[in-house]
């Protein structure tokens, strides 16, 4: 029995390996036509360089007493212009983990969300030497949810998104299609 149990611990943990082998590079964004067909793939810098970023200064809806970040990123709205893939009724937002969150383009065009892949300073981001003097805004690490955060305007949304519809709020994006 014990030979069982070593021996399935072992495959357990090789299969692990390999499933996370084959999943995206968290540092990358795909965005798709369909599912597996990539039309473009961006870095953060590539981001930075062929959008405009635009400011969001908002909670989350796990902010504890609404404490609000403010985060720099494109609209998403402009991602999938600039990508053909606009004229969808309703997108997947996928996330490093396998998370998929619908999203229609009404929710889109009424709230603006953008795809955030800087936070700005805060003082305990000096101390902890993630921001130079005078830096405003860092990348979004890991622990912020990045490189790629899907951020909503919270205090926009309706009542009923929340907790309903937390799932438009998504962190380590790795693709953008249209939902099939």
């Amino acid at each position: 029995m014990k030979t069982s149990t070593a021996t399935l611990a072992i495959v357990f943990t090789l299969g692990i390996g390999v499933a996370r082998a084959q999943s995206p590079n968290p540092d990358i964004l795909a965005i798709e036509r369909e599912t597996g067909k990539v039309v473009a793939t961006y870095a953060s810098e590539g981001l930075r360089k062929e959008f405009v970023l635009q400011g969001r200064t908002t909670a989350t809806p796990w902010s504890k007493g609404g404490q609000t970040t403010s985060f720099r990123g494109p609209l998403l709205k402009d991602i999938l212009a600039k990508n053909g893939i606009a004229g969808a009724k309703e997108f997947e937002i996928l996330a490093y983990n396998d998370f998929v969150s619908s999203i229609s383009d009404s929710e889109i065009d009424a709230y603006s969300p953008i795809l955030a892949i800087e936070q700005q300073c805060v003082e305990e981001d000096r101390t902890d030497g993630l921001c130079a003097a005078g830096q405003s805004y860092r990348p979004l690490s890991d622990d912020d949810g990045g490189p790629f955060y899907l951020i909503w305007p919270l205090k926009d949304l309706p009542p009923s998104y929340i907790p309903g519809r937390n799932s438009i709020w998504v962190w380590f994006v790795v693709a953008i299609r249209p939902a099939q």
